[in-house]
């Protein structure tokens, strides 16, 4: 996560619309796509950094987010609510790596986000992503992509859709983020919905970037951090005077 302010620095090339508060959407894929390249170091082996990257997606807890517990369900109290353990079972993410092509040098793995809001048209959103690191001689370059979201009525567990308060269509109950962009009017909760967003998904970037560098496998591209020694009265150079005659 401590990288999550330079990779926004770093993820704006031509093409992309980008701040902390919006997602970065490609303008001329039309489609909200996070990628970056990790530089690795000359003459790595590429299955070592293939073998690293699987690994790295076998902790499930990486991938799967809450931003907040939604409150119980007061009606459901006496009784299972069974909804809503179909939906946490839907979306409990339990096997993150979905695909593997050693062939390719390639991989995929899931993502979720379950983002609960209170007062506002954002019920309960959860969020599927794709995540797909491909291993060349120089990068593993780690892409998210394929957004898709499913909300829903944060009591009842319904999938509903997604109503403005200043009137108007609502949006879809299922779709992919893309088509939430297009349809959304509800400002200033969308816009924390993507900092949210773009706090976790940064963060697998910044997650990946540090495996691979502790295993000496990538480039640290952080300055070096320099340390001024303190000058202390035991090592300070001392001169006598002369004696006297």
């Amino acid at each position: 996560m401590k990288y999550a302010c330079l990779l926004l620095a770093i993820l704006s090339p031509a093409g992309f619309l980008l701040a902390q508060n919006s997602f970065p959407y490609d303008t001329a894929l039309h489609q909200v796509i996070y990628r970056q390249s990790i530089k690795l170091i000359p003459k790595v082996k590429m299955e070592d950094v293939y073998a690293a990257a699987t690994a790295w997606f076998a902790d499930s807890a990486h991938f799967t987010h809450y931003n907040a517990i939604a409150p119980l369900d007061t009606m459901q109290l006496k009784k299972p609510n069974k909804r809503k353990r179909a939906a946490e079972e839907q979306y409990a993410n339990t096997r993150p790596l979905q695909m593997q092509d050693p062939a390719a040098d390639k991989m995929q793995g899931l993502g979720v986000i379950r983002y609960y809001s209170s007062g506002g048209s954002i019920k309960l959103l959860y969020l599927k992503y794709d995540i797909t690191v491909e291993v060349t001689s120089t990068a593993a370059i780690l892409t998210v992509s394929n957004i898709r979201y499913y909300h829903f009525d944060a009591g009842s567990y319904k999938q509903a859709p997604i109503y403005n308060f200043s009137g108007g269509k609502p949006c879809e109950e299922v779709g992919t983020l893309e088509s939430l962009i297009d349809c959304q009017h509800f400002n200033d909760e969308f816009k924390k919905l993507a900092v949210y967003c773009n706090k976790e998904i940064y963060g697998h970037i910044a997650d990946l970037r540090t495996v691979l560098i502790k295993k000496r496998l990538a480039v640290d591209g952080r300055p070096p951090v320099v340390t001024t020694a303190k000058t202390t009265s035991k090592n300070k150079a001392t001169t006598k005077a002369p004696p006297r005659k």
